[in-house]
């Protein structure tokens, strides 16, 4: 009985420590928190009896992370969604579920390639968690959500690591950090050699990668601030138009930005005259806006987004898609959830995964990412070095009232990071934000509120070595190390070996 008392306890901490790590993010931005959960998983795994246990209990550390991270997902299923309560509650759970394995194969590979105690909290299982976590974020499309190292941007040290090996290799740096100091926490050498890389980072970030290009160009990005429940609604059609017209007359901004779906119905549905209004109120400035577009063929329409103010109607559509959201993935398996969603647009055609820069101006290359997009450092880089500048339009109002926004805009300040750029965020409910090069935000509006954020922004040119390599940096570290530890492993074995005969 005491010992199943202990390993319940055992999971419950698991599970807590996993769970607090949300407040390592934005809006709290409580970082060291990242550092604490990580010590824990990585402590409790590596004293694991077995690999299975260890899996088990990153499971349980797996579950509490994504509980906690993302259960803003039940206020678009069943507050805006129209599911029942208990239903979309279910499938945050399931959602929850499937993402703990990750967390559950890194700890039992980790455990696993570990020979000794040592070796496993030290190096193996930081460099399999982390390694895990990148599989998250590319298997069946990927769901980088809450990676560990988005939690330290931009206010710690490892920042600076960011233009080199991506929030992958920052986590990297972090669980190794967290592990060294678990395994050697009494030996002076481990602490200096922590700070060491630490002080490296911090020396990093006064690096300047990429180079300004030009003047600063003057930007403005609207919020209309729009309900969700009123936004597709017919009744709030011409509302909703009148709202960003109105807010593009007040625009003062060389480039103007509206966000994802500012124009809510198809552009072949949209009224003429206010498409005409839209041009005229920014003319001869530019004017970017998110517009649902329909393709050639029947039931192919995409999710947008249009330099209107172009002679050519430039257009970029958005790639990667949300599942669930914006299409079906198994429609023979998961079609049924539709039956219970107020879904107004779904099944879109995903664009293709180069598209080319928006060409304002002199020097201004503009290269949009719609909502979560910007979640994917990997996508983002494609493109580079051509774009100047980054745009991302969201809709977001779908999780209202939660911290989504907020981490998102943690995530956009990853990619401003990566790749030297200044990002653009212009939001229908927040955040709606500039952030310059070193992810720093600029200027943000408040959440809810109906504006125009009005600002500068720089244009860069050059690559980051993350817009060279992508992630490959950081998985080419992780396995290096796991190749390296298991060398040491099996020589040390070896020698144990010889000894005892």
């Amino acid at each position: 009985m005491r010992f199943s008392s202990l390993r319940a306890g055992q999971c419950a901490l698991l599970a807590a420590s996993g769970a607090v790590t949300v407040f390592a993010y934005a809006p709290v931005r409580a970082f060291v928190l990242m550092w604490l959960g990580l010590a824990v998983l990585i402590a409790l795994t590596g004293k694991a009896e077995t690999g299975k246990r260890a899996a088990w209990q990153g499971y349980a550390w797996g579950l509490g992370y994504f509980c906690a991270n993302i259960y803003w997902i039940f206020i678009s299923l069943h507050t805006f969604g129209g599911m029942p309560a208990w239903m979309a509650a279910g499938c945050v759970f399931l959602l929850a579920m499937y993402l703990a394995l990750f967390p559950a194969l890194g700890a039992w590979l980790g455990h696993t390639l570990g020979r000794t105690p040592w070796l496993r909290t030290a190096i193996t299982l930081p460099a399999t968690f982390i390694l895990s976590e990148w599989l998250r974020g590319w298997l069946f499309t990927g769901f980088p959500w809450a990676t560990v190292g988005t939690s330290q941007i931009p206010m710690t040290p490892l920042s600076g690591f960011a233009p080199i090996v991506g929030v992958y290799g920052i986590g990297l740096i972090l669980a190794l950090s967290a592990g060294v100091l678990v395994t050697f926490a009494r030996k002076p050498a481990a602490w200096a050699s922590v700070l060491a890389v630490w002080l490296a980072g911090w020396g990093l970030s006064y690096v300047a990668w990429t180079q300004p290009v030009g003047q600063p160009v003057s930007v403005s990005l609207a919020q209309g601030a729009i309900p969700q429940d009123e936004k597709w609604a017919q009744a709030h059609y011409l509302d909703n138009l009148r709202i960003y017209l109105h807010l593009t007359r007040q625009a003062k901004g060389d480039i103007v930005i509206l966000p994802e779906t500012a124009i809510p119905s198809f552009l072949s549905d949209t009224p003429d005259w206010y498409l005409e209004y839209l041009r005229a109120a920014v003319e001869p400035r530019a004017l970017v806006t998110g517009v649902p577009l329909t393709g050639p063929h029947k039931d192919e329409y995409y999710n947008s987004v249009m330099l209107l103010t172009d002679a050519n109607l430039p257009i970029y559509s958005k790639h990667h898609l949300v599942p669930f959201g914006e299409f079906v993935p198994v429609p023979a398996l998961f079609g049924w959830m539709y039956h219970y969603l107020n879904m107004p647009l779904d099944g879109f055609t995903p664009g293709a995964s180069k598209q080319a820069p928006f060409s304002i101006g002199k020097t201004t290359k503009l290269a949009p990412n719609i909502c979560y997009e910007d979640v994917y450092g990997r996508e983002i880089i494609n493109a580079l070095p051509q774009a100047t500048m980054l745009v991302n339009v969201s809709n977001l109002a779908w999780f209202d009232g939660s911290w989504a926004a907020w981490q998102q805009t943690q995530m956009s300040q990853a990619r401003a990071l990566e790749t030297g750029r200044w990002m653009l965020r212009a939001t229908n409910t927040g955040m709606t934000a500039i952030i310059n090069e070193k992810g720093q935000l600029m200027k943000v509006l408040p959440e809810r509120q109906r504006a125009v954020l009005e600002g500068t922004a720089q244009n860069y040119s050059g690559e980051t070595p993350y817009a060279r390599w992508g992630d490959w940096a950081a998985l080419a570290s992780g396995g290096l190390l796991l190749l390296l530890a298991w060398l040491f492993g099996r020589k040390y074995q070896t020698g144990t070996s010889k000894a005892i005969v």
